[in-house]
């Protein structure tokens, strides 16, 4: 397995009540009590969010305002992983042991690097190679929960803030470097990524736009049991 995350504390199993207010869900633990657990995931959640599902779910350290972190929710047959801050690490991981077989000359890993206009952004991932010779690469990582058929597809809900991603990331390569939109397909019933058209048509048209000024889309998808979350597999995208 790449880049693995593996839940420390383990996960306990729960049942999820009703997710709400976007960062928060009601669940019942194996031994009956009833507690409120952060949701990361600020999307619509479709498929992953049905009263009485199976989820998994983490103790947070005593500090916190909520003592328990929603992970994982059961659609189907297998585990969707709703933790948006998952990805990333999975991702930076991956391709500091130079496992990301389109990157994988790049030496140098940094995360949350400060970009855009007045460097008022964010980049996920940035990557660098010390000896000077590859462009900088600029990797957005997206967490990929909706399927339709067996298809991952993003975003689930309208995304301004994903839409202004992609401009961002059409500006670092107009400037000489390589950018990548990593969809992270969080779930094992999907085969290919496309973007969600009748969702957001705005970010789908984006997307179209600023591949065909060379940003690249690289859809991986996640291999999720219920010890933790790792990098799979390359799948292919169908805007290509």
């Amino acid at each position: 397995m790449m880049g693995p995350v593996r839940f420390d504390p383990p996960a306990i199993p729960a049942v999820l009540l009703r997710r709400y207010k976007r960062f928060l869900a009601d669940v019942q633990l194996e031994d009956g009590r009833l507690v409120t657990a952060h949701c990361s995931n600020t999307g619509r959640m479709t498929g992953c969010s049905s009263p009485g599902s199976s989820v998994l779910v983490t103790p947070l350290p005593s500090g916190k305002k909520l003592r328990w972190k929603l992970r994982l929710v059961k659609s189907g047959r297998c585990w969707v992983n709703v933790d948006t801050q998952v990805p990333n690490q999975v991702i930076a991981q991956a391709a500091r042991r130079q496992r990301l077989t389109p990157l994988s000359r790049y030496d140098t890993v940094a995360r949350e690097v400060p970009y855009g206009a007045n460097l008022k952004s964010r980049i996920d991932i940035l990557l660098t190679d010390s000896a000077g010779v590859l462009p900088p690469c600029s990797i957005e990582v997206t967490n990929v929960t909706l399927r339709i058929g067996r298809t991952a597809l993003f975003p689930d809900a309208v995304t301004e803030r994903g839409l202004k991603h992609l401009r961002e990331l059409q500006d670092e390569v107009q400037s000489g470097h390589r950018a990548i939109l990593l969809p992270f397909i969080a779930r094992a019933d999907c085969d290919n990524f496309a973007g969600a058209a009748e969702i957001d048509p705005s970010w789908t048209k984006a997307l179209a736009e600023v591949t065909a000024t060379g940003v690249e889309v690289h859809p991986w998808k996640a291999r999720i049991d219920r010890h933790g979350v790792s990098l799979g597999h390359p799948i292919p995208w169908t805007g290509e």
